[in-house]
């Protein structure tokens, strides 16, 4: 039996359970993305992420990986998801090689991820009331 993951460790997995993760590291922070991509890729009107250390991740299966490129700012973007159903799980920024975004809703236990930030806000949808508490960017954060 291996053992338990530290307190600090959270894991996760895909819909079916085919690819999993666990990482060992405090968030850096908890954003919402209401850029395009995101919405698309979420199905959702935004997408929960959650920035965690790359060096922190165990990722256990194999996903499959779709490269897409930010019309608006040219960043690359891997998202990585389940082949077998579908499940949005990860996304890698080339531009900050050291984090890896874990999407929320794949998390086993997401108590106490508030997010602190929104980005892409001039993307978010017209229904959705702005937090006073939360810090909004028309892009991305800087």
């Amino acid at each position: 039996m291996p053992p338990a993951p530290a307190r600090s460790a959270r894991t996760g997995h895909c819909l079916c359970g085919s690819v999993s993760y666990l990482f060992d590291a405090q968030p850096e922070t908890v954003v919402l993305c209401h850029c395009a991509h995101c919405q698309r890729h979420s199905g959702a009107a935004f997408s929960v992420n959650v920035l965690v250390s790359r060096d922190a991740l165990e990722i256990k299966g194999t996903p499959k990986s779709y490269r897409t490129v930010g019309a608006e700012n040219g960043n690359l973007r891997d998202r990585l998801f389940c082949g077998e159903c579908g499940t949005p799980i990860l996304t890698i920024l080339h531009e900050r090689p050291d984090l890896v975004i874990v999407k929320a809703g794949t998390l086993d236990d997401p108590t106490g991820l508030e997010p602190s930030a929104e980005v892409w806000w001039r993307r978010a949808q017209d229904w959705i009331e702005p937090a006073p508490d939360r810090t909004r960017f028309d892009g991305d954060a800087k």
